[in-house]
């Protein structure tokens, strides 16, 4: 459960006169963090999808989840000595440092933690560090896939001091410190803020009076494009001892400034700073997730996988296997209770109840321990009934809301989710299928991956309540490498492979061709709770990326605006030239007739009851009647 609390974190007497002792010019330039054009572009292209997962954030409750575990990331430490040896951050003020920012870091879900221990760099020429040294520094030092946190006896930027500065999403996997700075309490926790996409709340700039407004009318737009974190004209010599805002600016409408002098990202003085705001945590989670993740320590990590996940039934046996490395412990937490279920390395549970369970494991080498999460990770029993929409526009990941992401084997093929176009050019649609293309879809991302790999994508279980349930989705597959996309259901005894057409091959000629539509008929699975898989097979080359949106699961008995009505089209089967609707207390309908392929075959207003179907061949159609209160689908056989 995530709690959101101010934490207000004693500094000892030693931290205070070191404050004391340092020059208020350092505590007003302290961060040399910079906002560049490429750190903007980076927030533009990914905007969408951060928002989505702060809102999904936001709205967690202990209801809807319970575990408390976080995430662990590994860091590597590079602390500056001279030549000789000597100076440097002591080993206590690094594990202080850390594990105050672990107690920040908490409410967003995530911790941190060393990988192999320190890493000295004695060197004199970087003791007192400037930026302009970093390229040659980090080149000798960094470590790939890990954070590297260089903290050295003073920082400066350019030749300004500085108290440190860290890199935006879409930069370098840095930071760099000062001494005096780590243990003030507030610093380094600030600068991970700026690696995790947050900006100062005074805005990307230090030198212009910051364009947010008072009355929050702007605030996603403007400032740190935060909503619960005030206006902030920035507080440099504008906060007193006892943490006031001392200033008298104002804001573009005249309003006076009334700004939180506690946020760990603004300037206000150390002491004062030991805030992060909901939405903070919110962008930090966010950010992590959707682009600063991936760190591995290889010689510490924590990770699992397991058997089948997902079932109708109301109880699941789930065997767990453990892939960490370096560990002597384990302790998992299967049902995100927050309670140890199992010590064993790769445990089997059975669930018995339905439900989404997040399952957390902490693992332990004799000295650190660290730990993962996967949220709603195992879910049991029947979710959902007809109707069914889904058009991906409130999903968080292409794991959420039930659905569950299986590639087969480590082929990198993945099914994500996305909006605008794909990342791969002469591939993939230019939007979602929606009118301005602005949504969310679910697309198999072709580019790393291996051909003929395989990617499958699992619906939530559904209940078919109804005798003459369709299933109905918008696809889109172009590019000259196109592969192959299948649909498979399972009710319970095992897929069925294949139950309409498969699609090969490109099927779009261009990448803003609009999305086609596919109607299955799932009139034989009445009464049934079944799982439906999208499988895709990726083609021979990169452009092949596959798309879907628009899924639907609809039948006459299960749609509000159409309970209360009697629908019947006769003769069925039909081989006459006239189709008639039976139907009771329905205002205007619009029609369409739909072959199995999904191709609109006729459409129009529906008049007389009638429908002319004389120049329809034989086979199975779909009659799609809709108006403004709902839609049903009927199926009819030409004979």
């Amino acid at each position: 459960m995530i709690k959101f609390t101010r934490l207000h974190l004693v500094l000892n007497l030693t931290v205070f006169l070191l404050i004391s002792s340092v020059s208020f010019a350092q505590q007003e330039s302290f961060c040399g963090t910079e906002y560049s054009e490429e750190n903007r572009l980076f927030y533009e292209q990914n905007k969408e999808e951060i928002q989505r997962i702060e809102r999904q954030f936001l709205s967690q409750s202990p209801a809807s989840r319970m575990s408390n575990a976080t995430i662990s990331i590994p860091i590597k430490a590079h602390v500056i000595r001279t030549n000789s040896g000597t100076g440097g951050l002591s080993v206590s003020d690094l594990n202080d440092a850390i594990e105050n920012v672990n107690n920040f870091y908490a409410n967003a879900n995530m911790s941190f933690y060393l990988c192999d221990g320190i890493n000295y760099i004695n060197n004199s020429n970087y003791y007192n560090f400037d930026s302009s040294d970093e390229s040659a520094m980090t080149s000798t030092h960094g470590v790939n896939g890990l954070i590297n946190i260089y903290f050295a006896n003073s920082a400066a930027s350019g030749g300004n001091p500085v108290c440190g500065y860290a890199y935006l999403p879409g930069g370098p996997d840095t930071i760099v410190m000062a001494n005096a700075c780590t243990v003030n309490g507030s610093t380094l926790p600030h600068e991970i803020g700026h690696f995790f996409g947050l900006l100062h709340t005074h805005g990307p700039s230090n030198s212009v009076l910051t364009d947010e407004l008072v009355d929050g009318s702007n605030c996603s737009t403007a400032g740190d494009f935060i909503c619960d974190t005030p206006a902030d004209p920035k507080l440099s010599g504008m906060v007193n001892g006892a943490c006031n805002y001392t200033g008298n600016a104002n804001d573009a409408n005249g309003d006076d400034f009334e700004p939180d002098t506690s946020n760990i990202m603004s300037y206000s003085t150390w002491a004062c700073r030991d805030y992060l705001s909901p939405q903070q945590y919110a962008r930090i989670n966010a950010t992590f997730l959707t682009s600063r993740n991936g760190f591995i320590c290889p010689s510490f990590n924590v990770d699992y996988a397991s058997s089948d996940t997902q079932t109708c039934n109301d109880n699941l046996t789930v065997n767990f296997t453990d892939n960490s490395v370096g560990v002597t412990s384990w302790e998992w937490d299967v049902d995100g209770d927050n309670i140890v279920d199992y010590n064993t390395q790769n445990p089997s549970h059975t669930y018995t109840s339905p439900g989404f369970y997040d399952v957390s494991l902490t693992v332990g080498n004799g000295s650190t321990t660290i730990s993962t999460v996967n949220f709603e990770y195992v879910k049991v029993g029947a979710t959902e009934n007809i109707p069914m929409d889904q058009d991906f526009n409130s999903i968080t990941n292409s794991s959420s809301l039930g659905w569950s992401n299986n590639p087969d084997g480590p082929s990198g093929f993945n099914w994500s989710f996305n909006n605008g176009s794909t990342p791969s050019g002469d591939t993939g649609p230019s939007g979602d299928n929606s009118e301005d293309g602005n949504g969310i879809y679910i697309y198999a991302e072709a580019t790393g991956a291996s051909g003929n790999s395989v990617a499958n994508y699992v619906s939530p279980c559904i209940e078919i309540n109804s005798n003459d349930a369709t299933l109905e989705f918008s696809y889109h597959m172009f590019g000259e490498d196109m592969g192959e996309l299948h649909v498979d259901i399972d009710a319970g005894s095992g897929y069925t492979n294949d139950v309409t057409t498969p699609l090969i091959g490109q099927q779009q000629s261009q990448q803003n061709s609009p999305y086609l539509n596919r109607i299955i008929d799932l009139s034989g699975y009445a009464g049934q709770t079944i799982k439906v898989r999208f499988r895709a097979i990726r083609g021979s080359g990169f452009t092949s990326d596959i798309a879907i949106d628009n899924f639907e699961i609809l039948g006459t008995l299960s749609v509000n605006a159409f309970e209360a009505n009697s629908i019947s089209l006769y003769p069925n089967p039909t081989k006459g030239e006239i189709l008639n609707i039976q139907r009771t207390n329905i205002d205007e309908l619009n029609y369409s007739v739909v072959n199995l392929l999904g191709q609109t075959i006729d459409s129009g207003l529906l008049k007389n009851n009638q429908i002319d179907v004389s120049k329809l061949s034989s086979g199975t159609y779909f009659l799609l009647l809709n108006n403004d209160q709902g839609r049903v689908t009927k199926k009819f056989i030409k004979q």
